[in-house]
């Protein structure tokens, strides 16, 4: 029988992953972080190693790097859990060697079976495999896991609550009492079962979420007014999604046509870099004149509009903007050097939904642009039956 080895911070993924991959007849092995997984490998080999990179103590690319030292532990296959939106994270466990990186929400027990037995060349027994006549039903340990999550997601997503508000009163204080942490590591929890139960819109905003608290928790010197607005923002607008998930069900994948406007061309490229995290369709112009023109035969979802330009500035465009039919209420960020309240109150008297300051905190971005967009979304669809 093979051995898979298994680390992950999170009970209900170990609980649920050990379950599907002991039916399937592997035997499995926990580790609840990173310091205990070093400490079983120092004596236990299995064949092959499923691994969470983003966990408390001691994170997975460090442990990924003790088995790559290692003679004996250095052939083994490993796969990684990842966070879509920590490319810069990804990139360097790769040089590492791994068999295969899964984003975590995009993946489910039964997905990691199929993978692990063909990365470690096992061939599944005929009873597991549906009959030409009866289609294969949907796995219970999955749709309990979409249950119990739909259950506890109030109660989790209240303590979230909780936790932003605690965070955006003193940012600073609340960084070194640990209260960041905390809410990272809820948020990692969330976004996890989220996806484990199919919640695609909660899955995509908890995890944009769970890797800009990642990066504040790592860098506190972007801890300032702004992340804290973004983070308190991102927790009211999963309490939203939670509802309407309840209601609606299993959400399709969240596409958007995004439009930046700026004429700094390295503010561009870093804008359009952080909104490939998000899979979004992204356009850039430096003109804003030429951003009208491609609006007559383009439509787009968000638009991302420099304040201060040449010809047109980011106010009279965002005006001219919401006089076109069909973009009254699309979401409009302003990218600007001035972050500053009196900057915020013109954005809203122009139209504009947010604000964003230069230089760009590109995970930051990211995760006002899924927010927006799904807070779109939720409006068009109108509240949810109660």
């Amino acid at each position: 029988m093979k051995k898979i080895f298994l680390v992950d911070d999170d009970a209900v993924v170990r609980a649920l992953y050990q379950r599907q991959l002991e039916q399937g007849g592997f035997e499995v092995c926990l580790a609840q972080d990173g310091l205990q997984a070093i400490q079983w490998l120092t004596t236990f080999t299995p064949d092959l190693v499923l691994l969470d990179l983003m966990m408390p103590r001691l994170a997975g690319d460090s442990v990924l790097r003790f088995i790559r030292s290692q003679p004996r532990l250095a052939p083994l296959p490993v796969v990684v859990l990842t966070n879509a939106f920590m490319s810069d994270q990804a990139r360097a466990v790769s040089d590492l060697g791994v068999a295969r990186a899964i984003v975590k929400a995009d993946c489910t027990p039964a997905k990691m079976l199929e993978l692990i037995r063909q990365l470690l060349g096992v061939t599944p027994p005929l009873a597991d495999a549906p009959t030409p006549t009866e289609p294969r039903r949907p796995i219970e340990a999955h749709n309990a896991a979409r249950t119990e999550f739909l259950t506890n997601a109030g109660i989790q997503i209240a303590d979230l609550r909780e936790l932003g508000q605690e965070f955006k009163a003193s940012p600073e204080a609340a960084a070194r009492s640990g209260n960041l942490a905390e809410l990272y590591g809820q948020t990692h929890l969330l976004a996890a079962a989220a996806g484990l139960a199919d919640c695609r819109h909660l899955a995509l905003l908890g995890g944009a979420l769970e890797a800009l608290l990642y990066e504040l928790v790592e860098n506190p010197q972007f801890i300032n007014a702004s992340t804290a607005r973004t983070v308190v923002a991102a927790v009211e607008c999963l309490a939203r999604l939670r509802t309407d998930t309840q209601t609606v069900g299993r959400a399709e994948t969240l596409s958007g046509e995004v439009l930046i406007v700026d004429d700094d061309a390295l503010a561009n490229r870093v804008a359009l870099a952080a909104l490939s995290r998000a899979k979004l369709n992204a356009r850039a112009v430096e003109n804003p004149l030429l951003a009208l023109d491609l609006l007559a035969h383009s439509h787009f979802d968000l638009f991302l509009l420099d304040i201060e330009m040449p010809q047109l500035n980011g106010y009279e465009l965002c005006r001219q903007i919401r006089c076109l039919p069909g973009y009254e209420k699309t979401p409009v960020i302003y990218i600007t050097i001035h972050a500053d309240f009196e900057s915020r109150a013109k954005s809203i008297l122009a139209g504009g939904n947010d604000l964003i300051a230069k230089p760009i905190f590109a995970i930051e971005l990211a995760v006002k642009a899924v927010m927006h967009l799904l807070a779109g979304r939720l409006a068009a669809v109108g509240p949810a039956a109660s």
